[in-house]
């Protein structure tokens, strides 16, 4: 089967004014999209050293503030990873940038089986908020709150439970620090 001919006189054929209407439409649609531009610039040629672009160089320049809880620490650690492109795990650097965390974690059971008389799905959330501000001033540049969850299966073996609550914590971590490192890289991006 062959699909109809334009030229045939079965076709569907748009009036010409319905056919401006959308060209102008479509005009108008581009030209609003003038301003879309890469957030992450720069690329180098195969053997020279990449060119970061002002974004990735702003996000290595970030301190995280030191944490005291296990899910802290994690969080801290993979967004120092991530701002730095892994240049700067220790976070020692001292940079231009100060990010304050303030980190809750809540655990929420889901799927109650009364049978058993306990659970078998729970739910680990992590919720971030951050504060950017330039190192050593107090007035803040931005905020924000990032809030992920990860889902687990409850066992009646102890460990197993245990285990399976700290990786969900392990992967809302990674998830808010990935958040985070894009809300900052578009607000450095987008700052005039």
């Amino acid at each position: 089967m062959s699909s109809p001919d334009a030229r045939s006189p079965g076709f569907f054929r748009a009036p010409s004014g319905l056919r401006a209407i959308a060209a102008a439409c479509l005009t108008v649609f581009v030209a609003g999209c003038s301003d879309v531009r890469p957030l992450y610039e720069g690329g180098g040629a195969p053997g020279n050293a990449v060119v970061s672009s002002s974004v990735e160089q702003q996000l290595a320049q970030i301190d995280v503030e030191a944490q005291e809880t296990r899910v802290g620490q994690r969080l801290r650690n993979d967004l120092l990873f991530r701002l730095g492109n892994g240049a700067n795990p220790s976070g020692s650097i001292g940079g231009a940038y100060m990010l304050d965390l303030r980190i809750t974690r809540r655990a929420e059971d889901l799927l109650v089986r009364p049978e058993l008389n306990r659970s078998t799905g729970r739910f680990v959330t992590i919720v971030a908020t951050y504060t950017l501000r330039q190192a050593g001033a107090k007035e803040m540049l931005t905020t924000g709150t990032v809030q992920r969850s990860a889902a687990i299966e409850v066992t009646d073996q102890t460990f197993a439970a245990e285990r399976a609550e700290i990786d969900a914590e392990n992967r809302a971590a990674v998830d808010v620090a990935d958040s985070i490192r894009t809300e900052l890289a578009a607000w450095f991006a987008t700052q005039r």
